[in-house]
């Protein structure tokens, strides 16, 4: 899966939380999507490493997107990471990513998972797990004047 089809997903699977896809060079490390409540980098690799104790490698994985998963967690702020691998998808707090990847196993990192789908992303669990409440807020005519 490209990385514009993983991000497409992604979007369309937290449509009822207006997710929108973010290119923003303006401010490095800034996440690749963002939603209502929050902000999800997205990572791939084609494979886990052949050998059980190999440190998985994320190259494209920056320190300012670590600072920026740090910094908005450390304020309050949901930010999550995405790693696909294959049909696998693992979701990650931002600040566990921070301190995980490029430090641990492939079974270090499914065990500090927050989820794992083993087969292919549940879009409604994602949207259950990265949102704080789905209750829709009700507008009034108060809210637009």
């Amino acid at each position: 899966m490209a990385e514009s089809d993983q991000r497409s997903a992604v979007v369309k699977a937290l449509k009822k939380l207006d997710a929108v896809a973010v290119e923003n060079p303006a401010y490095p490390g800034t996440p690749d999507v963002n939603y209502a409540e929050g902000w999800i980098e997205l990572k791939w690799m084609r494979r886990w490493p052949a050998r059980q104790d190999t440190i998985v490698k994320l190259d494209h994985y920056t320190n300012q997107q670590k600072i920026f998963a740090v910094r908005r967690r450390r304020a309050g702020g949901n930010c999550w990471l995405l790693l696909q691998v294959r049909n696998q998808w693992l979701l990650f707090d931002g600040a566990v990513a921070a301190t995980r990847l490029n430090k641990s196993t492939a079974k270090e990192l499914h065990d500090c998972a927050h989820k794992v789908w083993a087969d292919g992303l549940n879009k409604e669990e994602l949207l259950c797990c990265v949102s704080l409440d789905m209750k829709p807020y009700i507008f009034s005519a108060d809210d637009f004047k």
